[in-house]
């Protein structure tokens, strides 16, 4: 507490204005300055962190056993990691602290545990459910669907910024007639740790009883499909065949990339999809009223912007230059729905060879806006008698 009130940072911590006022009084810049603080990072990171631990174990999600598990699963040394590592340079942007890990997603720790901490993130979202996880990756699937989605027999799916392979498998899944899953990161040690869970293929660790040794002690099932292959690419240039996919897939992605960034990622992703492709987007919304307020709040914004460096960028920029930059990489239609009471799933086509109409933005937010249901910042678990 003494180096927070010697920084100067504890009376903007603890700022309770409007959401008028926190925008000026306390500019992005000043923000800036407080959440790449050393002592911020010492202090309210460590602390976003433990939450999420928390939240996962108070609802069933057996964090350290799985993490025990995943940790002996391969030797995961430089050898193993050789396997995996491109050779072009990281950008700068993704060597930026990430969810709690000084090295980002560039270190082991941060590929065991990616998985782990999605069934946590699930269960913030969807509490009331007995897995959280597929309930709320279940609404992304519900919106994008509503919004037309769809994958032709046989069609080709390309999955940037998968991490492990969640969202990878679950495209392999919900699509059986696909021909290809292929999942992309920058990652070598995401790619790794992902690619020896496919070959170990584990069952899910009941929340109730041990699992066996031959089971191993997962946080899901993963099925062996041969459909499915992960890869370490930069996501901007994944240097794959032009028109080589019929769908593109961005879950969670984009809040994690300078506006730059995005804007590069979907000039690719318009270049690796056949003409009439389709973009998805699932993503969190802040221009839903949760988000709104908890930007007003200083006090609560802060431990969702500890493990989020441009969380601010994101914000700014997803509402109001996002759908001018699709336009421009190529696509003629955006269609846009709510998913859950906080993220929003959106549906890009490229445009179609010989169509020369104007772009169309299809806004359907408002009408299909759903009740918010995550838990509050500070609670771990419902009471619905998992706690």
């Amino acid at each position: 507490m003494r180096g927070l009130l010697a920084c100067g940072l504890l009376p903007l911590l603890l700022l309770q204005p409007t959401a008028a006022s926190w925008t000026a009084a306390v500019d992005k810049s000043i923000r800036a300055a407080v959440f790449n603080s050393p002592i911020y990072r010492q202090l309210v990171v460590p602390q976003a962190r433990a939450t999420m631990v928390r939240t996962a174990e108070a609802n069933g999600i057996r964090w350290s056993e799985a993490l025990a598990w995943v940790k002996g699963a391969a030797s995961w040394d430089d050898a193993e990691l050789a396997r995996y590592f491109l050779e072009e340079e990281v950008p700068a942007y993704y060597r930026a602290p990430f969810h709690a890990y000084d090295l980002g997603n560039l270190c082991w720790e941060a590929a065991w545990e990616q998985e782990l901490a999605g069934k946590a993130v699930g269960a913030r979202n969807m509490p009331a459910s007995e897995d959280g996880e597929e309930a709320f990756r279940a609404c992304f699937d519900a919106a994008l669907a509503s919004l037309g989605a769809s994958c032709p027999a046989t069609g080709a799916i390309v999955d940037m910024g998968c991490g492990t392979g969640t969202s990878t498998r679950r495209l392999a899944r919900n699509f059986p007639r696909a021909a290809s899953v292929l999942g992309l990161d920058i990652s070598p040690h995401m790619i790794a740790v992902g690619t020896r869970l496919l070959e170990l293929a584990p069952s899910a660790a009941s929340a109730t009883s041990a699992s066996t040794a031959a089971e191993g002690t997962w946080v899901s099932t993963i099925d062996p499909d041969p459909r499915v292959c992960l890869a370490c690419a930069e996501i901007s240039k994944a240097s794959l065949a032009p028109a080589c996919a019929d769908v593109v897939s961005l879950s969670l992605v984009l809040h994690e990339l300078p506006p730059a960034a995005a804007a590069a990622v979907f000039s690719e992703a318009a270049r690796l999809l056949k003409p009439g492709g389709q973009l998805w987007i699932s993503e969190m919304d802040f221009e839903t009223e949760h988000f709104k307020a908890l930007k007003s709040n200083p006090l609560l914004y802060s431990l969702i912007r500890s493990t989020e460096p441009y969380l601010d960028d994101y914000a700014e920029y997803h509402p109001t230059q996002m759908p001018a930059d699709l336009f421009e990489a190529g696509f003629s239609t955006v269609r846009l729905a709510a998913a859950t009471g906080r993220h929003f799933a959106l549906v890009a086509t490229k445009r179609a060879d010989g169509d020369f109409g104007e772009p169309m933005l299809d806004d359907r937010r408002r009408e299909t806006a759903k009740a918010d249901t995550h838990l509050q910042t500070w609670e771990i678990a419902s009471d619905k008698g998992r706690a």
